[in-house]
């Protein structure tokens, strides 16, 4: 049966001895490094892979082997020295003999290739619609900007309210427009062009203002004082539209839990970074949940993307998020923005 699977499977699978040879293979695995199974036989990965990705699985199946510990569904990219390249579904186990001693490893890799093709392509969709939808949103929101200053003809006062609200709405379908061009490419490695801004005038402000209502409804006070930082402008470098996120959703948080309360944003300088804050005076995350909070879909309510998103665009920044509760009891969310 084990010869049949190993004759028959589209996957690649592999046993490796304590030392990193491999004791037998499947076709596919052979067919893939364009050699057979007997050609496989007592080589290692050094045989077929590049040096730095030998070494890196040499390395993982070391700690596979010391800590019993799996590796599953692990999507890693693989260029071997056939000169093919695909992309892989990993799954890792230690091999264990009848006494339960770990003698190598046990490896299922799955070709993933077309389907990361294809959330690419779906991402590269994404951002084409997106940068598509955004260009007439501008368009039609200059146009209301003209109507209002009756480029086009004198206009009732009454209209002219309609259109100031007009033209808010669309100033705002177009920021959303923009998040989702920038969310298009998370999974992108490239980290977007970083520009310096004027944390106040470019990131709070307009954030706080896309909130007024909810602010007001929920009987919010604003402390954006920053903290005690001597005159009105405090330069940062950074991505603007990926900062914006990260404040839109901290922001969208801290309303949710601050209901009749208020509040804060914090800045510190720091030698190498920017430490920067958003505090409420809502309740704390309870402590069973705080090692999760940064986790997707972990939210109860809502997506459960906004946390995993903020963080995961500050780690592309080459910063770092946590979450930390103040002295008296109230949540807390910190990032750093390297100078």
């Amino acid at each position: 049966m084990l010869k049949a699977l190993l004759l028959n499977t589209p996957d690649l699978i592999y046993f490796k001895d304590i030392n990193g040879r491999f004791v037998t293979v499947s076709s596919t695995c052979a067919a893939y490094v364009d050699a057979t199974i007997s050609d496989i036989i007592g080589k290692t990965d050094f045989d077929f892979l590049s040096q730095q990705q030998a070494e890196e699985l040499l390395i993982e199946d070391r700690k596979i082997m010391e800590t019993g510990e799996e590796v599953k569904d692990k999507i890693e990219k693989r260029n071997f020295l056939s000169g093919k390249e695909i992309w892989i579904s990993v799954t890792k186990v230690p091999w264990r003999n009848e006494d339960g001693g770990i003698i190598g490893i046990i490896g299922i890799c799955r070709d993933v290739t077309e389907r990361i093709e294809n959330e690419r392509h779906v991402l590269d969709m994404i951002s084409i619609a997106t940068h598509d939808i955004r260009g007439p949103l501008i368009s039609v929101g200059s146009t209301i900007k003209l109507l209002i200053r009756g480029t086009f003809g004198i206009i009732d006062d009454s209209v002219k309210v309609t259109l100031a609200d007009l033209s808010s709405r669309v100033q705002n379908l177009e920021k959303i427009v923009g998040e989702y061009l920038c969310k298009s490419s998370l999974m992108n490695i490239k980290m977007p062009e970083k520009e310096y801004l004027d944390l106040r005038q470019d990131i709070i402000d307009p954030i706080l203002s896309e909130f007024f209502a909810e602010i007001e409804e929920q009987d919010i006070k604003i402390d954006n004082r920053l903290g005690a930082i001597p005159g009105n402008r405090i330069i940062i470098r950074a991505n603007a539209n990926w900062l914006r996120i990260v404040y839109r959703n901290l922001l969208r948080n801290a309303i949710k839990y601050a209901i009749s309360g208020y509040i804060a944003f914090g800045f510190e300088e720091k030698e190498d970074s920017y430490q920067l804050n958003v505090f409420n005076s809502g309740p704390p995350v309870p402590g069973e949940k705080r090692e999760r909070i940064f986790d997707m879909f972990e939210s109860q309510s809502g997506t459960g993307l906004g946390l995993a998103i903020s963080r995961n665009l500050i780690l592309k920044h080459g910063g770092n998020m946590w979450y930390e509760n103040t002295t008296d009891n109230h949540p807390n969310f910190i990032f750093t923005v390297p100078k």
